[in-house]
């Protein structure tokens, strides 16, 4: 037998055996949720790319997963929030390399339905997530569909870039057309109320309080133009419904899990206009953090290891003034 030919059989069987490449990732299975070794990603198709993680950020949103208040695939890689590096990239993807630094906006259009084909994948009703539909960003690596990925420029520390999703979320307030003489208020006291505080103040909305229900007295009726949610119960829908003036806005933004109940009799007495508002500019939001604009390093908690996610994820449920961070692929 020649010795190509020999060669050749020695090759393929070598192999067969040879182990798929292997990652780190912080795993929801069933009940359960630990740090394990998995598979690592590969390209599901031409046009998508394999990202290698920096930094994740932790939100309520992967509390809920991991607690399993929201229904999400099995097994899953927890995490939505993050930046990192291009490794690898589809036969399709032109318009991006290998080692760019990149941000990645968690929210996927179907690219089938009405809304996605008349190119107005915005407001698709059919999206997946990124941690909660499809594996997520708590592993050392990642793959997601060239369209998401938003490169990053050389001014973004790998820490603000990942925070590009809250920012982005917060940005979807200025939908409801606030004006800088009205006043507002911002219920809750937590880091998306300080975030969003300060992006409204960018934009010239500086008449804003920060409302903690559990330390501050009670709202004085009918005080305030607007009033932004970030703690969604019933409780604090008709505390809201008391402090916002009649014919004022209600700007609800959490991604509530849970029903909560809404008491017409009242809501009618003040004939609120309700917002409900989803995310604004990924683009826009990148610019505010890449210039400057907004400080987001004082809202964060600290930068963790994957194995640390008992200790991050118990401590994230009991206070929410910072956001904690894990470095799935790079160094603390």
């Amino acid at each position: 037998m020649p010795t190509s030919t020999v060669n050749r059989g020695i090759f393929a069987v070598h192999a067969k055996r040879l182990p798929h490449a292997r990652m780190k990732a912080l795993l929801k299975e069933g009940s359960s949720v630990s740090v394990q070794i998995i598979p690592r990603p590969v390209l599901t198709d031409a046009r998508s790319v394999i990202v290698r993680v920096m930094m994740a950020g932790l939100c309520r949103t992967d509390l809920y997963a991991a607690e399993g208040k929201i229904k999400v695939c099995d097994p899953l890689v927890l995490g939505h929030e993050f930046s990192g590096v291009i490794e690898e990239l589809g036969g399709e993807v032109n318009s991006l390399r290998a080692g760019q630094r990149v941000t990645v906006n968690p929210i996927l259009p179907c690219l089938q339905c009405k809304y996605c084909l008349s190119n107005n994948a915005a407001v698709c009703q059919n999206t997946t997530f990124l941690g909660v539909d499809r594996c997520g960003c708590f592993a050392e690596y990642v793959c997601v569909p060239a369209s998401a990925i938003l490169p990053l420029p050389d001014s973004i520390s790998d820490l603000a870039a990942a925070y590009t999703e809250p920012v982005a979320a917060s940005l979807a307030v200025l939908k409801a057309n606030l004006g800088p003489s009205e006043k507002g208020l911002i219920y809750g006291n937590n880091r998306f109320a300080h975030l969003l505080k300060q992006i409204l103040n960018v934009k010239s909305l500086s008449n804003i309080s920060i409302y903690d229900p559990a330390a501050d007295g009670p709202l004085e009726e009918g005080s305030f133009d607007y009033v932004v949610e970030t703690i969604m119960t019933s409780d604090s829908l008709t505390n809201m419904l008391h402090a916002v003036r009649p014919g004022g806005k209600i700007i609800l933004k959490s991604r509530q899990y849970e029903p909560v109940a809404l008491k017409m009799t009242e809501m009618l007495k003040k004939e609120p206009v309700m917002h409900v508002c989803n995310y604004g500019s990924f683009e826009e939001a990148l610019e505010l953090l890449a210039t400057g604009k907004i400080d987001v390093e004082s809202l964060v908690d600290g930068i963790y290891e994957l194995e640390d996610f008992n200790e991050v994820l118990n401590a994230a449920k009991q206070k929410e003034s910072l956001k904690p961070f894990f470095a799935p692929g790079g160094s603390l």
